[in-house]
């Protein structure tokens, strides 16, 4: 069984029964890179390798003017997943939100 990483999250995307390499490990992960791709954001496995590159990193001191240096990850799509919903009149709940 031959994997490819997903160019999303880099989880194996299997390439069984396929005749072109596939990209992606689900649907989710491509959806979620070409949203990405519009925003021009980061792939996620770009920003964890990032982010674990910054949590590696050693400490120094550094002088009380100057701020530390973070990795700021962009929000993730399911934080606004209310906000997304509420736009459409439905609530988290999958039921129809009262009408105001």
């Amino acid at each position: 069984a031959e994997y490819q990483s997903s160019a999303w999250c880099g989880e194996p995307a299997s390439q069984l029964g396929s005749r072109s390499p596939r990209r992606y490990c689900t649907r989710s992960p491509r959806q979620r890179a070409f949203e990405a791709r519009r925003l021009g954001v980061k792939m996620k496995w770009q920003r964890d390798q990032e982010a674990a590159a910054v949590a590696a990193a050693p400490v120094v001191e550094a002088a009380a003017t100057t701020p530390p240096a973070t990795v700021t990850n962009p929000p993730l799509w399911e934080d606004d997943m209310a906000d997304r919903l509420a736009r459409y009149g439905i609530g988290t709940d999958g039921q129809e939100l009262p009408r105001t």
